[in-house]
């Protein structure tokens, strides 16, 4: 996604921000997270992953610098951007810089041959 020319397009109002109901605004009220802290997000935060019309982006909460997740979606030509998800990264899943993806290390070892 070209999270920049999404951006641009909803602050000159050529589409709208949306939130993916119930499931975005669940999850976010779930972690406390407002409205504002999504669209913040949307707009300004960083990128973790990009999925092609979905992208993950970091932000944090401005008061608390508590860290968040959401995942935008935007389809070209669509009327509307959505947050489709948002939510506190788990240190479990996540490295300290809550953009990197932990390696599952319970996966088997390779039995050695011979």
């Amino acid at each position: 996604m070209k999270i920049q020319y999404v951006r641009e397009l909803l602050r000159e109002e050529e589409i709208e921000l949306e939130f993916s109901l119930p499931h975005a605004l669940v999850e976010a009220r779930k972690d406390v997270l407002t409205e504002e802290d999504l669209t913040q997000a949307a707009m300004a935060g960083e990128v973790v992953e990009d999925y092609g019309e979905r992208i993950l982006l970091l932000g944090f909460v401005a008061d608390y610098n508590i860290p968040f997740h959401i995942v935008l979606e935007y389809v070209a030509g669509d009327p509307v951007a959505t947050i489709v998800t948002a939510y506190i990264p788990g240190r479990d899943r996540w490295e300290a810089d809550w953009k990197t993806r932990k390696r599952d290390r319970r996966k088997k070892k390779r039995k050695k041959k011979g």
